[in-house]
């Protein structure tokens, strides 16, 4: 039998970096700032959870998800995604302070911190899509 261990047929390239899915990569989701974010790519964990709170939200609004004020819509997306996808902060310097990752989850929830909120969506999004170029790139080869 031919060993594959050694062989262009191996399928090693189409494998998901585990590590990417379990300790994320640093992204800087605005170039003109030293912001940086550690986060995971969005994925189904996100997702679910997402629904799953939307849709126990929208109990209040018979239950239309599509009825809920865009603020609540925030709200939970931001408890999403500090649940599933951000794991740390590097930079974030906030009125003369530098805020830890915690300190930076709690500014994000409040009403103060939505472009912040917007930065780390922008990570999240970006650790996916590097994530889905590197799917492409596997696939092509």
């Amino acid at each position: 039998m031919k060993d594959l261990l050694n062989t262009s047929d191996a399928l090693d390239d189409l494998l998901v970096d585990e590590d990417v899915l379990a300790n994320g990569r640093w992204v800087r989701p605005d170039p003109d700032r030293a912001l940086r974010i550690r986060t995971k790519p969005l994925g189904d964990d996100y997702t679910d959870m997402q629904a799953r709170l939307q849709r126990k939200a929208a109990q209040g609004f018979g239950g239309d998800t599509s009825r809920l004020p865009a603020a609540l819509k925030r709200q939970i997306n931001a408890k999403c995604l500090i649940k599933h996808a951000l794991i740390d902060v590097e930079n974030c310097v906030v009125r003369g302070q530098t805020l830890d990752f915690e300190g930076f989850c709690t500014l994000i929830q409040e009403p103060q911190g939505q472009k912040l909120l917007g930065l780390a969506f922008v990570a999240a999004n970006m650790a996916t899509e590097s994530d889905a170029d590197e799917m492409k790139e596997a696939e092509g080869n």
